[in-house]
């Protein structure tokens, strides 16, 4: 049976929608976004096909068995562009015939022109899932302790900046250049041959528009679904007390400081801090390993585990298992999807004052925010959280509410019919 929201954006005529996306698979926040929508709108006769180039985890075997068909575009995700790639995107799109051209990750904005056709029927829509197209490093992110987040219009002071060593980037050896810069500013101004774009929290929109100002008008801020999950698993109150952190472990993720966090923590009970991501830096990493021989050498109190690279499954098992997730990220994250998941899973969330964190943890109400880039302001929170267990209760069961009521399917379905409709 379909809901309302199913129903509605069938009533707007969208019976195939087309992705676009750098890569295909099951991993990732791209990735599993376009697989939860094509999983929300198949019911209603909606079919759902991705072109793509690379695969970031698993592609399934059996078409037929598929929520989504695929496409394989070489080029498509080339950081530096393919000058091939935009004819043989229009060439899918003519042969698909989609209702909807919904593009996601892409690093050329000769893609956009070539899908701008006069003679198009199609909507073209534009989800911006991070910085790529308004910053070099993609990090939004700057070496000042004091203005961790960058604000910077995208132009040539920031390849001034980079060269300083200003900015943090995401691909540490990656060098920039002017033919970089215009590139980018050209994917950039490619946003305004779209009828609309999306984007997922309003700090990504405010950041667009001082970017590019003449699209206000048709960027949407949209409520991203958050992959549901089981049950919160009940905890003995005379467990060990447990912190959770996990993502990518890389700097901007900022590990180093939840670990220094634990040497500041004047708790005097056994603590376990568990540790969840994929090695991106090996340099880095080696350095947090320093840092727990250092804290678990001057307190015998502190157990740290490495538990690897883990399912989203076992993510959420890691969440539902701890008292605390600490999000103590230093660059312009984007939404901070860690927070909202922990919070499903009914943790107590700690994070960084920093992007677009703020639209899951509300200070007091949902959880705790703190100064960025501060080792001991994470730990007064922790503290504080750990020492009051009503409060820690509180903020987690605020937190589920919240994200059980404005962060579903549901709600994104209503939120993109009228995106959709605001464009007829």
């Amino acid at each position: 049976m379909m809901t309302k929201n199913q129903e509605t954006i069938a009533g707007l005529g969208v019976r195939s929608i087309l992705h676009i996306n750098e890569k295909g698979g099951k991993f990732g926040g791209t990735e599993e976004y376009i697989i939860s929508l094509a999983q929300l709108l198949m019911p209603m006769g909606t079919t759902s096909h991705l072109l793509y180039d690379g695969v970031h985890g698993t592609m399934p075997t059996v078409p037929e068995k598929s929520e989504i068909s695929h496409t394989f575009i070489p080029g498509l995700g080339n950081r530096d562009g393919d000058a091939e790639v935009p004819d043989r995107v229009l060439d899918a799109v003519r042969e698909i015939n989609p209702d909807l051209v919904y593009v996601h990750n892409i690093f050329d904005g000769r893609v956009i022109q070539a899908l701008n056709q006069p003679d198009r029927k199609y909507l073209i829509l534009w989800y911006i899932h991070d910085h790529f197209p308004t910053c070099l490093t993609e990090l939004r992110a700057r070496r000042n302790q004091a203005d961790i987040v960058c604000y910077q219009p995208l132009s040539q002071a920031c390849l001034d900046n980079i060269a300083a060593g200003d900015c943090v980037k995401r691909h540490a050896q990656r060098n920039f250049a002017d033919g970089d810069l215009k590139a980018r500013i050209s994917l950039l101004k490619s946003l305004g041959g779209v009828d609309a774009i999306v984007v997922v929290s309003e700090f990504m929109k405010e950041i667009l528009i001082a970017n590019l100002p003449d699209i206000s008008e048709k960027t949407y801020v949209l409520p991203r679904q958050v992959r549901p999950s089981n049950k919160r698993i009940q905890r003995s109150t005379a467990a060990v007390p447990a912190i959770a952190w996990a993502g990518r472990i890389t700097w901007e993720k900022g590990l180093h400081l939840a670990i220094e966090a634990l040497c500041y923590l004047q708790v005097k009970e056994k603590i376990v801090f568990k540790i969840a991501g994929v090695v991106e830096n090996e340099s880095y990493w080696s350095d947090c390993l320093k840092l727990v021989y250092q804290v678990e050498s001057k307190n015998p109190w502190r157990s740290i585990q490495y538990l690897g690279h883990l399912s989203y499954e076992e993510v959420d098992r890691l969440y539902g298992e701890a008292d605390i997730v600490v999000v103590p990220s230093i660059w312009g994250e984007p939404l901070g999807a860690v927070a909202a998941e922990a919070l499903r899973n009914g943790a107590a969330v700690v994070a960084s004052a920093v992007g677009g964190i703020d639209t899951w943890v509300i200070p007091g109400k949902t959880g705790i925010l703190v100064k960025p880039n501060d080792a001991a302001a994470l730990s007064e929170a922790i503290a504080l959280l750990l020492d009051d267990r009503e409060l820690r209760s509180n903020l987690a069961n605020a937190g589920r509410e919240l994200i059980n009521s404005k962060f579903t399917g549901e709600e994104h379905l209503k939120a993109l019919a009228e995106v959709i409709q605001n464009c007829r």
